[in-house]
């Protein structure tokens, strides 16, 4: 398998860890709504697809202004329907990519203004790096909070019973 394969293979993992952490976001009680833990909680996952978004307009060479809010605490469902927009995007970048294309180098500016040059792979891993952080977080909010949290680990997505 190369690293290509890999990474595409990973994008449907990480469908499903969105899908299971959101869900994870509807079984906390409707009375811990109003905490604001919960608000980071829903800030927490529309920053994952904000930074998902933002990450493939670099890549993608798309220009954008600066991200007022980078956790924007906005309905399950409307951070459903970005997770949707963003993996179709996702999926068709890794599918015009090429294994040589991994290595290229990336010149952006970060959100703090300084520029930097990272290899297209260090991007990639990093943006599904970043949306596993983003989960534990919000499984332990979800937790905190009186709701069951998703089990959404790598492992926990790939492994067989035997």
């Amino acid at each position: 398998m190369t690293l290509l394969e890999y990474f595409r293979g990973l994008l449907p993992l990480e469908s499903r860890a969105t899908t299971l952490a959101l869900d994870s976001l509807t079984t906390v009680p409707a009375a811990a709504h109003g905490a604001p833990a919960y608000a980071r909680a829903l800030g927490v996952m529309a920053h994952n697809e904000l930074a998902r978004k933002v990450w493939m307009w670099r890549l993608t060479d798309v220009p954008y202004d600066t991200i007022p809010d980078w956790f924007p605490a906005v309905e399950i469902e409307r951070t459903r329907a970005d997770a949707r927009e963003r993996d179709v995007e996702w999926s068709r970048y890794l599918a015009s990519l090429s294994d040589a294309g991994l290595f290229r180098r990336l010149e952006y500016t970060a959100s703090d203004g300084r520029r930097f040059s990272s290899a297209v792979h260090e991007v990639i891993a990093h943006v599904f790096n970043h949306s596993t952080y983003h989960r534990g977080q919000v499984a332990r909010i979800v937790h905190e909070l009186g709701g069951q949290r998703a089990a959404t680990d790598l492992i926990a997505l790939t492994r067989r019973t035997h």
